[in-house]
């Protein structure tokens, strides 16, 4: 019996697995279900960009009524790259940019790279030079023709751009994460603006200069052209004011100038141009020079010229002629009536022409040609005689000393042994001063030739090549040439007689006189292509005797390694053009023969789908028919969501597949807060955005669809609770509150409920009566007797303690004698004892007890 009563069990035991199981596993795709609908990836806030606002935000000061579209294109392609996720990439570490990640722009391609990457990029640009800079060499060179050569100049340190190459100084490194405009450190990252943007005005000076400024939000790349407009006229004044734009405001009418040039004869023809610059005159005329003895035929820019006569007029006192050369104006005085001195130049005396100035006798003092030393003579005409002051000299190379005559020069007998340039002999010049001249010698290497020496003076680095003339004949020996000495075998030959060798190939290669092989034949080949067999010539360069290396395994010693022999070829594959047309029919192409079969040509299908709203994706592919657009085997079904636009305002996509406009209403539940915010409401999404009926009818059924229809929370002006139902904005009809107030008179005694619109109109308190008017009477005669009585309490205060303060300073009166009153002893209450002493045994055993609890 009991086994059959385990088997009985068994099955229900399994079945109540298989139920928990199954709950358990509802439960966790339930958890898991929310997990997914509120998880939200880490790019998620590289997606709520909202990409037509920013950029309309970013225009709103910019004047785009008077500029086409176009010229704003460049910019808006920058915006457009930074705007989306991932599409302005890093050029040094080719990662993405994020909008919260720090940047570099470069300021002249407005490349964006990572701050830190740019900064690493800096840093090793430069530690780069400063290593070639210690490892080459700073000393100049000779070159192969003897020539000296200085050492390069290093360039001063600096770092590129990876984009443009722009060098940039040490100093300008970037250290901090600045917005595009360079006005904000460290900007934010907001949604409603451009990432690494600050959001202002950008101000740069807008290029080419017109003098205004950019007017637009911060924002990578180049300014757009200025927008606005100028009223100017031609840069000659000659034609009406215009309207053009700014940064054209100096245009040129066409119209020639016409205004005469300097030399007053002639007229300038050049084009419109800014008054005070036209040319000058390039036309011949006669002129004068400036004495007017010769007159020639010159420029007219140069209208003033001296020929090279001397004047010879007379001076005004008739015995000296002017000795300059050819000046106009007068001569001017005569230069010996002018204020003389003496010889040495220490007195002066004005005289007449004629007269001699004669030395004055006193010491000369000029500075001798020594520069050290003074002139001792008297007053003497014509130059002072040599320095004879005995002074210690030291010779050139600075080695000996001697005392000698100032003018005299000192050099010793020692000869330098320093090197000199050539690097290979000494100077050996007596005393020289370290700097030794070039060397004299020959040089005497042999020359490149093989066939002469160097004649040249010795030198440093490798010889001039040889300048000795060979002779040199064609191959017919009907031509000769003069070469360079060593260039007999690579010197070229050019004869004008044909080449007697037959062609081998079945071409006829005409072709001159040669020294090496005859060129190859570089005729077409013209033979039928019998290797694709596609009946077509063969157009390729002739193959029939082509030059390759012999194959040969008994090569002597003495034999040379390679061997060459013509070989006839065969043809190569077809490369005539035939016309092919796309496996999926978008285009006919010119293929090669060997290469003419059908082919994909990599454009996108395009074929409209059964959707009505995409085409075919795919890459060109095979169609049964290609003439036909539609979609066909073989075409990928549209997988994509509905794209028609909800609602304005409605964010919900359409969960249909993609199809034809209309979409079914939106029936997503939206739950939000009432208007006075104590309830949640839920509607429909469709509802609320509907736009049936007027603008009206929309607005009142938003306002109904957010009420929770209780009453508002809101307090009117007056103070009073709103009598409306939940709404939103001010609470209507404030004037309308009929809520009780009390009002009192002054003394508080009489009181009256009104309304609170008479409230309002000023009616706040009552009038007082005749009974107020004895009652503030009594309660004013109440005051003063309580004062009364305060002030004869405080008057027998005084009193007391005059009193005390006469007793205490005032002779003392005799002690008298105290009575003492002796107590009778009470008996001792024994009772009373015992039970406090009963109370205090019972707190220190609560006490006992608890300590014990405890521990």
């Amino acid at each position: 019996m009991p086994p059959a009563k385990n088997k009985k069990q068994q099955p229900s035991a399994t079945a109540d697995a298989s139920q928990k199981f199954k709950e358990v596993h509802a439960r966790n795709i339930d958890v898991a279900k929310k997990i997914v609908e509120n998880y939200e990836s880490s790019d998620s806030d590289e997606d709520e960009l909202d990409e037509k606002t920013i950029l309309t935000s970013l225009y709103k000061h910019y004047d785009k009524e008077i500029v086409d579209e176009r010229l704003l294109a460049k910019t808006s392609g920058f915006l457009e790259n930074i705007l989306q996720s991932g599409a302005a990439t890093c050029l040094i570490c080719i990662g993405s940019i994020k909008r919260a990640e720090a940047v570099w722009s470069c300021k002249h391609c407005y490349c964006l790279f990572h701050l830190n990457c740019i900064r690493r990029w800096a840093n090793d640009s430069m530690a780069q030079i400063k290593a070639k800079a210690a490892q080459s060499d700073q000393q100049g060179y000779y070159n192969h023709l003897g020539e000296y050569v200085a050492p390069k100049k290093q360039k001063a340190l600096h770092w590129c751009c990876p984009q443009c190459r722009k060098e940039f100084s040490p100093e300008e490194k970037p250290s901090t994460y600045e917005c595009f405009c360079g006005k904000e450190i460290n900007p934010p990252a907001q949604p409603w603006l451009v990432p690494h943007s600050c959001g202002e005005i950008c101000g740069k000076a807008l290029q080419p200069n017109c003098g205004h400024k950019c007017t637009i939000l911060c924002h990578p790349g180049p300014c757009p052209p200025c927008a606005q407009y100028a009223n100017t006229s031609c840069k000659c004044g000659k034609s009406p004011p215009k309207s053009v734009r700014c940064i054209d405001k100096e245009w040129e009418c066409q119209k020639k100038c016409e205004l005469r040039l300097k030399c007053r004869e002639h007229k300038c023809d050049r084009v419109c141009h800014k008054p005070g610059q036209c040319p000058p005159c390039t036309k011949t005329s006669e002129q004068q020079c400036k004495c007017g003895r010769e007159i020639t035929k010159r420029q007219c820019c140069d209208l003033e010229w001296q020929c090279k006569n001397v004047c010879n007029r007379s001076y005004s006192c008739g015995l000296h002629v002017c000795k300059k050369i050819c000046h106009s104006g007068d001569c001017g005085e005569c230069p010996l009536s002018l204020p003389r001195s003496c010889p040495c130049g220490k007195t002066k005396k004005i005289g007449p022409c004629t007269e001699t100035i004669d030395p004055c006798g006193d010491t000369c003092q000029k500075l001798l040609p020594c520069q050290l030393h003074n002139c001792t003579q008297r007053c003497h005409k014509g130059n002072c005689n040599l320095c004879l002051i005995i002074i210690k000299k030291k010779c050139r190379c600075g080695m000996h000393e001697k005392e000698l005559p100032c003018s005299k020069d000192f050099t010793c007998e020692t000869k330098c042994k320093q090197i000199r340039d050539c690097e290979k002999h000494p100077c050996n010049r007596k005393c020289c001063d370290k700097n030794c001249p070039p060397c004299d010698k020959v040089c005497g290497k042999p020359l490149s030739c093989g066939k002469h020496k160097c004649q040249s003076i010795c030198h440093k680095g490798p010889c001039y090549p040889c300048q000795q003339q060979s002779q040199i004949h064609c191959r017919c020996g009907k031509t000769k040439k003069s070469v360079p000495c060593g260039r007999e075998r690579t010197a070229r030959i050019v004869c004008l007689e044909p080449c007697r060798i037959p062609s081998k190939c079945h071409h006829y290669n005409k072709h001159r006189c040669h020294k090496n092989e005859c060129p190859p034949c570089s005729q077409p080949c013209g033979l039928l292509n019998d290797v694709s067999k596609c009946g077509h010539v063969c157009q390729a360069k002739c193959h029939a005797a082509v030059r390759t290396v012999k194959k040969s395994n008994n090569a002597g010693i003495w034999e040379p390694t390679k061997q060459f022999e013509f070989k006839s070829m065969p043809h190569p594959r077809c490369e005539q053009k035939v016309s092919v047309t796309c496996i999926g029919g978008h285009e006919v192409a010119d293929w090669p023969c060997w290469n003419s079969k059908p082919s994909s040509c990599q454009r996108l299908c395009n074929r409209q789908l059964k959707c009505g709203n995409h085409k075919c994706p795919l890459v060109c592919h095979t169609v049964p028919d290609i003439k036909d657009m539609n979609q066909q085997v073989g075409c990928a079904p549209c997988e994509q969501g509905c794209n028609i636009p909800r609602p304005e305002g409605c964010t919900h996509g359409c969960p249909r597949p993609c199809h034809l406009p209309p979409c079914q209403p939106c029936s997503v539940a939206i739950k939000t807060k009432c208007h006075c915010g104590l309830m949640p409401i839920v509607y429909k999404c469709s509802d609320f955005y509907s736009t049936e009926g007027t603008d009206n009818d929309v607005a009142e059924r938003q306002e109904n669809l957010k009420s929770c229809g209780n009453r508002c929370l809101k307090n009117y002006p007056c103070g009073h609770r709103c009598a409306a139902k939940c709404h939103s904005g001010p609470c209507p009809y404030p004037e309308a509150c009929r809520k009780k107030l009390r009002i009192f008179c002054d003394c508080k005694r009489l009181k009256l409920e009104v309304s609170c619109d008479k409230h309002r109109s000023g009616l706040t308190k009552l009038n007082c009566d005749e009974n107020c008017v004895e009652t503030q009477k009594n309660l004013e005669l109440s005051r003063k007797r309580e004062q009364e009585l305060l002030q004869k309490q405080e008057e027998e205060r005084n009193r007391l303690e005059v009193e005390q303060f006469e007793k205490k300073f005032s002779k003392r009166k005799p002690k008298e004698r105290k009575t003492v009153e002796v107590k009778a002893k009470q008996p001792i209450n024994w009772k009373l004892l015992g039970l406090y002493a009963g109370i205090l045994a019972a707190i220190a055993l609560a006490v006992a007890l608890a300590l014990y609890e405890e521990h």
